[in-house]
């Protein structure tokens, strides 16, 4: 800039010393075209460098000196010197000098001249001086640069000029020189697949060859430095500095380009970047690595060294001197040893960098620096939320366990009450149905003394009724119970289906030829998998609802076929139910209002359906027509009749025959029983022993043995029933038949009871199935 300034002020400075000196000599025509036939002085040499490749810097200057020469004593000299002395000095030489310039026409007449003087001298030595002296390397390169379509290697730009020149032997070792013998090889066989030919060593290379070679090579080393390899090395010609001037330019460009687009590619990342070389001097780095640190101007160069980059940044962070020596001394360590490393480094501004260093193929390292404090502050806010959270949950745990115990200790609660609850129905029941038992006898026993009497008769019979409306009540609340829970499992198996039909069918033909109602039954013998006490019970109910509300017309019993299984039906042509109370007909004690039917139902028998229903897994469903009937259905699977023998149907109800004279033992612990049973069987012509215990009884029966067994199953002192008999009958060393009598309605007794050789009855038992079992038992015995 300094330079510029005098150069300015040296050039104004003369402007004004000439004008002084020769401002009164010569027209400012002539001053003009003075300049300008100093300025032509330069046309030789500009236009010689343009079109002449001969050219060169010695003749250049000579001529330029000639020609100013030439321009300075012919034009200058004579404006600036005196006429008087100077003037006829240069005229004795020969040349012809105005002596007065201060006129137009000579002072243009003498500009001609040394115009034309000075030019011809000018251009000659330029090109006496460029023929016989040698071009410098510069120049030979810089006219090979303006030259290159003179230049010899313009012709050699076809593989027709290499045929016959080289063999693939000759390609195979110049593409193993620049390119590597694994991708040689890979190349050659490529082009044998391609071309379905064979490259053999010493056959001459075709033109297709040549130019696939030719364009592996553009791909490595460029296309101009390819073309004059492939040239030199095959036609042994001489590589021209053309030749090197095309190769360095294609090489510099291709330099360029790649460090620009590493340099684009590196300032387009948010990381920090800095490379340093093997030397540990940086060569390379992007602007977001300058953002990170706040380097001073000038601070950051090519070949700064990473000593000072580290240390600088260290200082930064307010350590004391020693730790950055030695911060600075690990960090130069690693990267001498090539060590691949990352840490974080907290700023003063609480800012946090996260610093990873990569060393790279040629011994050099590459730094990244990525600003990693929104992330942190993220990790330290979920770890805060985390332990937030990991106390909700601890805190809501320990409600949860809170919750669950005082749920468990409500459930155990409730399954305790329940357990008390089916506890205490079986005992309530248990200890009604004693006295239920008593009275029911005792209505037996009075019945045949009052026959005579029809007043005293239907009172027994209103009595009668209501002894077994509440029997009826008591055992139905007791299987409710059961059920609800869950002491009554059923006993899974395949049978008949007539097993159940035929007892039904008898059992309510009877009642319905009361009511006046025709029963029809359809006979089924497919086999079903069921529970056959908890089936009979459903169709048992089924029947007593259709007769019990039907007042004329008839009830149908029957099956049908599906594919889910047997769907046995109870049609009836009563008064309907209306669809509204369709689903409310299965609740407890839900009794709809009919008119004119019998209104002794006590609304159990469907609830317990419902509920042997879902036990069972037998859906159950109901249509009614109001006016014209209803019809109940349940679906029963399938069952495995290879499982079973079907028997044919017998009749358990026969008719008894004559107790009269039989000895008949009734042992239980309840006087009021005994008493109703020893009126009853008195009154039938028996013999009774009655008896509390087993010593009474073994005691009473020392003379007699009686013909048949009549027990309560639990006695006093914990004795029940099946022992006593067992003891009775090893005693008498004899086999007496005996029939247990108990209000404990339960699978397991009853199976027990079948196992020990006796029968069962439930009481309160009614009179008509205890002569008839009797009967039976003591026409077996006999």
């Amino acid at each position: 800039m300094l330079i510029r300034r005098v150069a300015i002020i040296a050039v104004i400075m003369a402007a004004y010393a000439f004008y002084r000196a020769a401002g009164e000599k010569a027209s400012l025509t002539a001053f003009g075209l003075l300049s300008f036939v100093a300025a032509a002085q330069f046309a030789p040499a500009i236009i010689g460098g343009l079109i002449w490749r001969r050219g060169n810097f010695q003749g250049a200057m000579i001529g330029l000196l000639v020609g100013f020469s030439v321009w300075f004593t012919t034009l200058l000299l004579p404006i600036l010197a005196v006429p008087d002395t100077f003037i006829p000095a240069i005229n004795e030489l020969g040349l012809q000098l105005p002596s007065d310039m201060s006129t137009k026409n000579s002072a243009i007449s003498h500009i001609n001249q040394g115009t034309i003087w000075s030019l011809l001298l000018n251009l000659l030595c330029y090109i006496l001086f460029s023929l016989f002296t040698r071009q410098s390397i510069r120049e030979k390169i810089q006219v090979a640069t303006l030259f290159q379509e003179e230049s010899q290697t313009a012709n050699v730009t076809h593989e027709q000029d290499w045929v016959g020149v080289a063999s693939n032997e000759d390609i195979r070792a110049v593409g193993e020189r620049f390119l590597g013998p694994d991708k040689t090889r890979s190349l050659f066989e490529y082009f044998e697949r391609q071309f379905h030919t064979k490259l053999s060593a010493s056959k001459q290379a075709s033109p297709e060859f040549l130019r696939y070679i030719e364009t592996q090579l553009a791909s490595v080393i460029g296309s101009s430095t390819a073309k004059v390899v492939l040239d030199s090395t095959l036609k042994g010609r001489e590589m021209q500095i053309e030749d090197v001037v095309s190769i360095v330019d294609e090489a510099n460009q291709v330099m360029q380009f790649n460090r620009d687009l590493l340099q684009s590619a590196i300032e387009n990342i948010a990381l920090g970047i800095s490379v340093i070389d093997k030397s540990l001097k940086l060569v390379a780095w992007n602007q977001s690595y300058l953002d990170f640190f706040n380097y001073p101007p000038g601070f950051v160069k090519v070949g700064r060294k990473i000593e000072d980059l580290v240390r600088f940044n260290l200082n930064a962070t307010n350590l004391s001197p020693d730790k950055v020596e030695t911060l600075v001394k690990l960090r130069l360590e690693m990267i001498e040893r090539g060590e691949k490393h990352e840490y974080e480094r907290e700023r003063p501004d609480g800012s946090v960098l996260l610093i990873q260093g990569t060393p790279t193929i040629n011994g050099g390292f590459v730094t990244t620096f990525s600003d990693i404090t929104r992330m942190r502050k993220t990790e330290i806010a979920l770890k805060e939320t985390n332990t937030y959270l990991e106390q909700r949950v601890k805190e809501r745990t320990e409600e949860l366990s809170k919750l669950n115990d005082k749920l468990s200790r409500a459930t155990r609660l409730s399954e305790q009450a329940n357990q008390s609850k089916t506890r205490f129905l079986a005992s309530a029941s248990h200890d009604l149905l004693q006295p239920l038992n008593a009275a029911r006898l005792f209505t037996s026993a009075l019945q045949p003394k009052i026959a005579d009497a029809p007043e005293a008769s239907s009172l027994l019979a209103h009595i009668d009724r209501s002894l077994n409306a509440a029997e009826e009540i008591l055992s139905t609340l007791l299987d409710i119970s059961k059920m609800d829970a869950g002491a009554l499992e059923p006993q899974i198996s395949d049978f008949c289906l007539n097993d159940i039909l035929h007892p039904l069918s008898h059992e309510f033909g009877a009642i319905a030829t009361d009511k006046r109602i025709q029963l029809e039954t359809v006979f089924c013998s497919a086999v079903v998998r069921s529970d056959i006490q908890m089936l009979r019970r459903v169709i048992q109910n089924f029947l007593s609802n259709a007769i019990r509300y039907t007042d004329n017309g008839r009830v149908i019993l029957g099956c049908r076929r599906s594919q889910q299984g047997i769907r046995i039906e109870v049609w009836d042509t009563g008064p309907g139910i209306p669809n509204d109370q369709l689903n409310h007909i299965f609740e407890e004690f839900k009794r709809l209002p009919q008119q004119g039917a019998d209104k002794s139902g006590l609304g159990l028998g469907l609830a317990i359906v419902d509920r042997i229903s879902h036990m069972l897994k037998h859906p159950v469903s109901v249509n009614s027509t109001q006016g014209k009937g209803s019809v109940f259905r349940i679906t029963v699977p399938y069952g495995d009749a290879s499982s079973i023998n079907l028997k044919e149907d017998t009749n358990l109800t026969r008719p008894p025959g004559s107790l009269e004279g039989r000895v008949i033992l009734c042992i239980d612990n309840d006087q009021s029983i005994l008493q109703a049973m020893e009126a009853l069987l008195r009154g039938w012509k028996c013999k009774v022993i009655t008896a509390s215990t087993l010593a009474e009884a073994l005691t009473k029966t020392a003379d007699t043995i009686p013909d048949i067994i009549l027990a309560d199953y639990q006695l006093d002192n914990n004795v029940n029933g099946l022992d006593l008999m067992d003891e009775l009958k090893s005693q008498w060393h004899c086999q007496v038949p005996g029939v247990l009598i108990t209000a404990v309605n339960t699978d397991d007794l009853k199976e027990t009871t079948a196992n020990r050789g006796y029968f069962f009855l439930n009481k309160p038992v009614k009179p008509a199935a205890v002569r008839a079992l009797i009967s039976t038992k003591l026409k077996k015995s006999s």
